[in-house]
C-alpha cells in the first residue's frame, strides 16, 4: 500500500486539513523509533518489507490533527489563548512522557507542549467554576471520618515464612527501617525504611487498608498478604483533620476528571461537525471519533487495499 501526501488529508465544515502535516509528523517519528513507541506501542513505523507508513500509524496521527484543530478553532472562537502556567506544565509533561526520545526533535518537541497547552485551556473552560465555598464545606460535613489520616511503615516480602521471619526480628529488637531498605521488595518505600506517609480511607488495597485503618497504632501487624506478596507493618499515627486541612483535598475530590470534560465535547462535535477524509487515509468514524485505517472497517474486517488516491 503506497501513500501519496499532496492536497489535503481531510475536511472539517469545508475547511481543509493538509496532508503534509501527516509526512512532516511521520518524518519526525521515522527519526526518532524511541518516540514513536512511546507514543503508537511500536517501534516499526513502515509496514513490513517496505518504506511506507504502516496504515494504522497514520490514521492515528490524522485523528489526532482532526481532534486538534476543533480545539484550536474553538478556542479562537471563545478568545482563549494558553496561559504560560500552562505551558510550563505541559513543556513538563511532554518531558516526563517522552525523555530523551525527542532530544533530536525540538521544534515538534514544542508542537506537542503547544497542543498539551490547548487541550488543558480547553478542558479546564468547559468545566465551569470551581466548587464554591459551601460546597466544600458540604461535602466535608456530610461525613468528616473520611478525611481521616493513618499514617504506616511496612515491609514487603515474596512469602508468609519471609514476613513472620522480619516479625520475629522485629520482636527481638531489630530496627524496622534498615529491615525495610535491606529486605522489601516494595523498593520505593523500602528506600525511606518503609516510610508510606499518611492517606486516608480506602488509598491502599483492601486487604492493608483494613490493617492501617483498624490495627493498633504503634504495634508490628503481619503477615498481611495482599496482591503484591506479604507485608508486615506499623501505623504509626492515626488522626482526625480539621476542615481548614483537608479542604484542599476535598476540592480536588470534587473536581473533574481531567480531560473528561474535553472527551465529552468532542464527541458531541464528532456528531455535529461535518468531517470527511480523503479515502487515501481512511474512512471517518463518526461515532468513535476516529480515522479508520486503510483495509480495515469499525468492526477490524479486512476489506482490501481501499479506494484510489485522491488530491482534492
Amino acid at each position: 500500500m503506497t501513500f501519496e501526501f499532496g492536497g489535503n488529508a481531510a475536511h472539517i465544515d469545508g475547511s481543509p486539513l493538509k496532508a503534509s502535516v501527516l509526512a512532516a509528523t511521520l518524518a519526525v517519528f521515522g527519526a526518532a523509533p524511541a518516540a514513536l513507541e512511546q507514543a503508537f506501542g511500536t517501534a516499526e513505523l513502515n509496514q513490513a518489507g517496505t518504506n511506507q507508513p504502516d496504515p494504522a500509524i497514520v490514521a492515528d496521527m490524522l485523528s489526532t490533527e482532526i481532534a486538534v484543530r476543533l480545539i484550536e478553532d474553538e478556542l479562537t472562537r471563545r478568545g482563549l489563548k494558553a496561559a504560560e502556567t500552562t505551558k510550563a506544565l505541559a513543556a513538563t509533561q511532554v518531558d516526563a512522557f517522552f525523555g530523551d526520545a525527542l532530544d533530536g526533535q525540538p521544534a515538534y518537541k514544542q508542537v506537542l507542549a503547544d497542543r498539551y497547552a490547548v487541550y488543558v485551556t480547553l478542558d479546564q473552560a468547559l468545566q465551569g467554576p470551581p466548587p464554591t465555598d459551601a460546597e466544600v464545606q458540604a461535602e466535608f460535613d456530610r461525613d468528616p471520618a473520611r478525611f481521616d489520616l493513618a499514617c504506616a511503615r511496612h515491609i514487603l516480602v515474596v512469602t508468609a515464612d519471609e514476613a513472620k521471619g522480619i516479625v520475629t526480628e522485629l520482636g527481638t529488637g531489630a530496627d524496622f527501617a534498615t529491615l525495610a531498605k535491606a529486605r522489601s521488595i516494595d523498593t520505593g518505600s523500602g528506600a525511606d525504611g518503609g516510610d508510606l506517609g499518611c492517606a486516608p480511607h480506602e488509598v491502599y488495597v483492601p486487604e492493608f487498608d483494613a490493617a492501617v485503618w483498624n490495627g493498633p497504632v504503634g504495634v508490628v501487624q503481619g503477615p498481611v498478604q495482599s496482591q503484591f506478596g506479604y507485608h508486615v507493618l506499623v501505623v504509626t499515627d492515626r488522626r482526625s483533620r480539621s476542615f481548614a486541612e483537608a479542604r484542599d483535598d476535598i476540592v480536588n475530590a470534587l473536581a473533574p476528571e481531567p480531560f473528561a470534560a474535553l472527551q465529552d465535547w468532542l464527541m458531541q462535535q464528532w456528531g455535529e461537525r461535518t468531517i470527511k477524509v480523503d479515502p487515501r487515509y481512511g474512512t471517518w468514524d463518526r461515532e468513535g471519533g476516529r480515522v479508520i485505517p486503510l483495509g480495515v472497517t469499525v468492526e477490524g474486517v479486512t476489506m482490501g487495499s481501499g479506494p484510489a488516491p485522491t488530491t482534492k
